[in-house]
């Protein structure tokens, strides 16, 4: 109870409006219990942007039989991940005390950005040694796929506070992608 009040505090009030008070009062507990599990605010707050981040599953890449279709699954969970509201909070929350919890932005991104960019390197990297895709470098590609499917997207929630696109908008995206970067990457 204690982390979800906090979590949902914390996403929508930020870290420096939120009280210790406010999630005693949210979570139904105590200050007692609270500390004996988060020693301090700022613990707390490490912990809700842990569960978040380590909350989110990625799709496997594995399948070499249907590249287009893995591909396709992977961009969907990650604009849904990504563009939702919870996410879009963070995000801001994130930005907005990486100065103050800079262990906290760099938790966020290895076990977000990195994670995601890890995983299709490594998937492109198995393609390119079965010699499925003509890729140069499996990195490079992990880049511009990751670029192509989320900046614009991205850049519009992060200024315009636009709204989470549709399933089916999410849908057309991905496949929109994966067709333009398989054909850019010649695919065997």
């Amino acid at each position: 109870m204690i982390l979800t009040a906090a979590t949902e505090l914390f996403l929508s009030a930020g870290y420096g409006e939120t009280s210790i008070d406010a999630i005693v009062l949210k979570s139904g507990g105590s200050k007692a219990t609270l500390y004996s599990y988060f020693p301090t605010k700022a613990d707390l707050f490490r912990a809700v942007v842990d569960a978040i981040v380590s909350s989110d599953e990625e799709p496997e890449l594995q399948s070499l039989d249907d590249i287009h279709d893995t591909l396709v699954q992977f961009a969907e969970h990650r604009m849904q991940v990504i563009f939702s509201r919870q996410h879009r909070s963070l995000m801001r929350l994130i930005i907005g005390e990486r100065e103050r919890f800079k262990d906290i932005a760099r938790m966020y991104y290895e076990r977000g950005p990195l994670r995601s960019h890890a995983q299709l390197t490594d998937y492109f990297e198995t393609l390119i040694g079965k010699g499925l895709i003509d890729i140069r470098s499996a990195e490079e590609a992990s880049e511009f796929f990751r670029g192509m499917l989320l900046h614009q997207r991205y850049i519009d929630q992060l200024y315009l506070d636009s709204p989470m696109p549709s399933t089916e908008e999410l849908s057309v995206r991905a496949r929109h992608v994966v067709d333009r970067f398989l054909e850019a990457y010649h695919l065997r």
